[in-house]
């Protein structure tokens, strides 16, 4: 059983279909993401544990 999606008519890039607003907010979150990616520290390392005995 497989399904293809079907594609929609225009052949556009999709670029013409966003407005200025919409890409000024979608540009906005990229760097917000990009500047908390930069800023992220990596996690501190697990500490082994001790064998009971």
């Amino acid at each position: 059983m497989s399904t293809q999606l079907r594609l929609l008519e225009g052949g556009s890039a999709g670029r013409d279909r966003l407005d200025k607003r919409t890409r000024a907010v979608g540009r906005k979150g990229v760097a917000a993401a990009r500047t908390a990616l930069r800023n992220a520290r990596p996690p501190e390392p697990v500490k082994p544990l001790r064998r009971a005995g």
